[in-house]
């Protein structure tokens, strides 16, 4: 496929982007608002012209960026920030509410993605990841927006479906300005894919660049670590308590298998459970009986938790049910596994528990994260679980010996603070590659 076949094609979908938007509004009411945004309308509030678009795909992206975002807003850059999902944008108005616009992006449909840019008219555009919508960066390169891509990585199994997509992605590379890579092999499969035909370079070496992980540099929320202690408080001080994070539906039945287990040597351990997905997921063990007594009676959800008053004993599970407070949940454990990998989704990012010096467990699907996988693997900071007795047996090892976690967790810690860099790495590349035409108020003194 080519570029001009993929644009007659996404024109010809536009009608089921309509219908999956709606499915979506109706299973969560979030994707109702701010409908009128994906397909490049603004109504009666358009952006100021002119701004940096910043688009991070979901709130793990965002998380990401913060630290970039942060220094571009500190050189005087106005952004326009985007993302795909509620809980992303959730994230960005919380952070950048006084300080940036910000929005939904438009969905990869030639009108919808022109009508964005003639609106928006951005100075430059910056990508986070792997945003490569062949409609979005043609438009942008023939509105002469140099484009950036950042953060970037590309994974063996990505890098084969690319290449099977032939001209079409070596033609949407063409509309990159410059592309920062995580690692050295991330750069080395974009270059493959941008030069799988030897009449067609995309992008040229000279504009790949090295930069390391944004996500070693993103910010520990302060407020929400002290909320965390506060929920520390509310749970005991001397409680077992060990977090499950960022969980998928299909993972929460081996969850709870590995925390029973965790109960029969520590039974007053609480399990904070935190799925990926809150709106749609659901707690099992309705008709699972802990001796005498029915599971479910003892899952508490946060959202209607009272923090005023010390969690009761009988607690087994609190249901990290909330949105955006992952720090929170993480600062009040002793120690974290990280969910998407004990199932074949990837894994997710299991930087934070690090940066907050918690042990990390995970399962061995971390395709998504094989990299960081690897580092907190090499300086045992990070403990592989196969299976639910597996990650009972690592979860009640840790509780156990407390040198043993305290070490766990300082290693995980120390790998963060040697890789960080990324942001200020990225930050150089872009002044010089994609925004040295634009002019900061510093610049104007």
């Amino acid at each position: 496929m080519n570029l001009a076949a993929y644009r007659l094609l996404s024109r010809a979908l536009s009608p089921a982007y309509r219908v999956y938007l709606w499915r979506l509004g109706r299973k969560n009411a979030a994707f109702r608002k701010g409908q009128y945004q994906r397909w490049g309308r603004f109504g009666s509030q358009p952006p100021k012209p002119g701004a940096i678009w910043v688009h991070a795909a979901s709130v793990g992206e965002v998380r990401a960026a913060q630290s970039l975002i942060d220094l571009l807003l500190a050189d005087g850059r106005a952004l326009y920030i985007t993302t795909n999902t509620p809980t992303g944008l959730e994230t960005i108005a919380r952070r950048y509410h006084e300080t940036a616009e910000f929005g939904y992006a438009p969905v990869d449909v030639p009108g919808a993605v022109g009508r964005f840019v003639d609106a928006l008219a951005p100075a430059a555009a910056v990508f986070i990841e792997l945003e490569l919508w062949p409609n979005r960066l043609d438009i942008l390169a023939r509105r002469g927006v140099p484009v950036a891509l950042i953060n970037a990585r590309l994974s063996g199994r990505s890098l084969k479906r690319y290449q099977r997509l032939g001209a079409l992605i070596e033609e949407s590379l063409r509309g990159l300005t410059c592309l920062c890579a995580q690692t050295e092999e991330d750069a080395q499969r974009f270059d493959a894919v941008a030069n799988s035909r030897s009449d067609n370079v995309a992008v040229p070496n000279r504009d790949i660049h090295i930069t390391g992980n944004l996500k070693f540099d993103q910010p520990v929320d302060a407020d929400q670590a002290e909320a965390g202690a506060r929920l520390r408080a509310v749970i005991g001080a001397d409680r077992p308590v060990w977090v499950a994070a960022s969980i998928r539906q299909g993972e929460a039945e081996l969850i709870r298998e590995a925390h029973q287990t965790v109960l029969d040597e520590f039974p007053d351990a609480l399990l904070i459970a935190v799925p990926r997905h809150p709106e749609r997921f659901q707690w099992p063990g309705d008709d699972v009986d802990v001796p005498g007594e029915v599971w479910d009676r003892h899952v508490v959800s946060a959202s209607v938790l009272d923090e005023s008053t010390p969690l009761e004993q009988s607690t087994r599970v609190l249901l990290g049910d909330t949105i955006g407070e992952m720090t929170k949940y993480l600062s009040a454990g002793d120690l974290a596994f990280v969910g998407g990998s004990l199932v074949p989704v990837g894994g997710h990012n299991p930087l934070e528990p690090a940066a907050l010096g918690k042990p990390v467990l995970m399962g061995p699907f971390v395709t998504n994260c094989q990299q960081i996988d690897a580092l907190l693997g090499h300086c045992e900071g990070r403990i592989r679980v196969e299976t639910a007795s597996d990650l009972a047996r690592s979860v009640t090892a840790l509780l156990r010996d407390r040198h043993f976690l305290e070490t766990t967790g300082h290693n995980a810690r120390t790998l963060i603070e040697a890789h960080r860099g990324a942001s200020e790495r990225t930050r150089d590349i872009l002044e010089r590659c994609v925004l040295p035409r634009l002019r900061t108020p510093q610049a104007d003194r």
